[in-house]
């Protein structure tokens, strides 16, 4: 399965957010943070229905854990713009969907809030990566977007061991499953109280989720933009 154009430019995105939150900071009173904290995700009343009346069953795997008709992802690693609320939060832990002999794994699930553009991202377990892909996406990124690239250069030379850590995740991250575009993040809200903050959004189901979900039930059940349910994840910064 190619990932789309669309796709393809997410992965442009989840590091421009990184870019754009270092840059920004160098020159702004708002600095990203590191945070700590979890996700929790409440499916919609039609997703339940439209899994239900297929018979896909959806199961936590991993550190994820499920309780209430509700699925809680701990962050395993975060950071965040204080003032924008800009970030990058990757989960561990992920869902399993299962239809018979049928099912599909989805995992280590990246939120990302760029700005206009805010998405979730993850890993489909068992297929091929596509670190080429994610290659591709950033020259593209690099070409349009040359003052975000000087001042990602200069932070590396400033910070080699970080960027050399992003670098390294980043790779991981695309090489050790496919990954897809899960939903878009819309009607962003945050607060914050005695210093943990509170993010929440709405999730649309992307067409490459949509694909998926419909291979596992053998029918087409669901199209791209349904509703998927709401998140609330609640972060702290890391000490």
């Amino acid at each position: 399965m190619k990932s789309s154009p669309r796709a393809r430019s997410v992965f442009a995105v989840l590091v421009s957010a990184l870019a754009l939150l270092l840059v920004g900071a160098t020159g702004a009173q708002a600095k990203p943070v590191k945070v700590t904290g979890s996700t929790t995700v409440t499916p919609s009343p039609q997703a339940k229905t439209f899994l239900a009346d297929k018979g896909v069953s959806v199961a936590a795997t991993g550190k994820a854990t499920a309780a209430g008709g509700k699925f809680t992802f701990p962050i395993a690693s975060g950071f965040g713009d204080t003032e924008t609320f800009n970030g990058v939060l990757a989960h561990a832990g992920g869902l399993r969907f299962t239809k018979g002999d049928r099912s599909a794994v989805v995992r280590r699930f990246v939120a990302v809030r760029a700005g206009d553009t805010s998405v979730l991202l993850g890993q489909i377990a068992g297929r091929p990566g596509n670190c080429k892909q994610v290659k591709k996406a950033l020259r593209s990124f690099a070409v349009k977007h040359p003052g975000v690239r000087k001042g990602v250069r200069k932070l590396a030379k400033q910070y080699p061991r970080e960027a050399r850590r992003t670098v390294r995740s980043v790779k991981r991250y695309c090489s050790e499953g496919r990954v897809v575009v899960v939903a878009q993040l819309t009607n962003l809200g945050k607060s914050v109280k005695n210093g943990t903050a509170t993010l929440t959004a709405d999730l649309k189901l992307s067409r490459q989720a949509a694909r998926l979900i419909n291979r596992v039930a053998g029918s087409d059940v669901v199209a791209a933009g349904a509703s998927l349910g709401s998140a609330v994840s609640t972060v702290t910064p890391k000490g």
